[in-house]
């Protein structure tokens, strides 16, 4: 309805979202005829927005004057054009010009394809100042890009005046279409494997076009696509694409789910007659910095810089302060923690790059063989 003010954002339906106020005062008394004849009282329909599409919210509103030179009570039912009815909420909104008008009631209820109502309109001048009464309504059929009307009945007031009624008229886009190519629902990927997104979007209405179309995933990256999808991250993902037409406020949207492998640690090895420890990873490209702690001390680091996907054979030795430490342990073995962490490469250049939300770390509890200094033997 161009001549009622509400504006919804990109059009995107939102399930109970309260029909906000639908006009100034000075865009309410334009609604009115510019030359309302002496001693009558209109009623005139206008819908928020024309063309709409599927599904989302818009707002119809009735126009009302009196100059018959009292306060009138008028009642009337508007069938709504057909596959419009009354959203969940309906969102009764009233607007006056310079007089107030007065709700006395109304049958309006979510799902309905029709309202009565009765109101009370006070007498105003000839200028057509207007009062209006507004409620939320919602479309399910597509009309082709045929106009529809809506329909009054049973129009009456307390007096003798007969109302005079002009009916309002939308048409109903058809929503757009979207495509999602990649990633498959339920796909897997190793971590750091680089995977791009491919999903598309396109009006299909001729009076329709693409406002905006993209993807969010479950990290708050947007994702473009043909740039590639979060790998970074071991574990469930989900990516969401949204695709919203300019014209009608129409939108689609589509979600899949996909997962992406941790890294593991396997042949880890103490050495039987060393203080060393070593085992091997597979590990995209990334930083690795594996450490040996013996309580609360690090006895042992090593850092390993990966510059493209391979399996990596680390060992670990223990620095001179980690010797001293378990040379002071009486027995042959120690149990200490292996611990992994490792941050893999951002994947993506410029607006498109993703980084790794942090670091991924593995740890393991072993029994490090402890390397004793020979005894020397006494001479006699």
């Amino acid at each position: 309805m161009r001549d009622i003010v509400r504006r919804v954002a990109v059009g995107r339906r939102i399930t109970g979202l309260a029909l906000t106020a639908l006009a100034t005062t000075a865009t309410v008394a334009a609604l009115a005829p510019s030359a309302m004849a002496a001693g009558s009282v209109t009623i005139k329909t206008s819908f928020e927005n024309s063309p709409i599409s599927l599904n989302t919210s818009d707002a119809v509103g009735y126009a009302l004057a009196n100059s018959t030179g009292s306060s009138q009570t008028v009642t009337f039912t508007d069938t709504l054009p057909g596959g419009v009815t009354l959203d969940n909420p309906v969102g009764t909104t009233s607007t006056n010009g310079t007089g107030s008008c007065t709700l006395v009631s109304s049958n309006a209820a979510p799902g309905a394809a029709s309202v009565t109502l009765t109101v009370t309109v006070p007498s105003e001048s000839a200028s057509g100042t207007v009062c209006t009464v507004s409620f939320s309504v919602v479309a399910a059929n597509a009309t082709g890009d045929a106009t529809i009307a809506d329909s009054y009945s049973g129009v009456s007031t307390a007096s003798a005046v007969v109302p005079k009624t002009t009916v309002g008229s939308l048409i109903v886009l058809s929503n757009p279409s979207l495509t999602f190519t990649a990633p498959a629902s339920g796909q897997s990927f190793y971590l750091g494997q680089v995977s791009d997104a491919n999903f598309g979007c396109a009006a299909t209405d001729a009076k329709d076009s693409i406002d905006s179309f993209f993807g969010t995933d479950d990290e708050g990256n947007q994702i473009q696509t043909g740039a590639p999808i979060d790998t970074v991250d071991p574990g469930a993902h989900t990516l969401e694409v949204d695709c919203y037409s300019a014209a009608g406020g129409g939108d689609v949207t589509q979600t899949v789910s996909y997962s992406v492998g941790s890294y593991k640690l396997s042949a880890i090895k103490e050495a039987k007659k060393t203080d060393f420890t070593s085992f091997k990873t597979l590990v995209p490209a990334g930083k690795l910095v594996a450490e040996v702690i013996y309580g609360k001390k690090v006895i042992g680091t090593k850092t390993v810089s990966a510059t493209s996907r391979g399996t990596r054979s680390v060992t670990i030795k223990p620095t001179n302060a980690g010797k001293k430490l378990l040379a002071a342990v009486k027995g042959n073995s120690v149990a200490v923690k292996l611990q992994v962490s490792f941050r893999p490469q951002a994947i993506g250049t410029g607006d498109a790059e993703i980084t790794p939300a942090g670091a991924t770390v593995v740890t393991k509890n072993i029994k490090l063989p402890i390397a004793h200094a020979a005894k020397k033997s006494k001479k006699k």
